[in-house]
């Protein structure tokens, strides 16, 4: 159980890693703030880049995507599951290194 939460925040801390770099990329191209502009697509950017990075990366079929198929959709729904749930661990991951940062500062 603890090696799954950790291996999520490590997960978790690598997705923000790829995204720090693909906006920069992005901005540098000059199609980040067209693409984050689009109604739909930009609120769900994160969500998206989190669906691209498990299908690359084939995360959704090596442990993780098992009982995270969302609505009988097969692979789809196993890898947009996982990236959820990549999603929801940043804000956890945010707070364990805050907590982390405050518990060695006592020291």
């Amino acid at each position: 159980m603890m090696s799954t939460i950790l291996t999520l925040m490590v997960t978790a801390m690598v997705f923000q890693a790829v995204v720090a770099v693909l906006d920069s990329v992005l901005d540098t191209v000059g199609v980040n703030a067209m693409l984050r502009g689009l109604p739909i697509v930009g609120a769900n950017l994160t969500l998206i880049y989190a669906y691209l990075f498990v299908t690359i990366s084939s995360l959704g079929g090596h442990g993780y995507g098992s009982g995270l198929e969302l609505l009988g959709m097969g692979d789809f729904g196993t890898d947009l599951g996982v990236a959820v749930v990549i999603v929801a661990f940043i804000p956890v991951k945010d707070a364990a290194i805050s907590a982390l940062g405050k518990g060695i500062s006592r020291g």
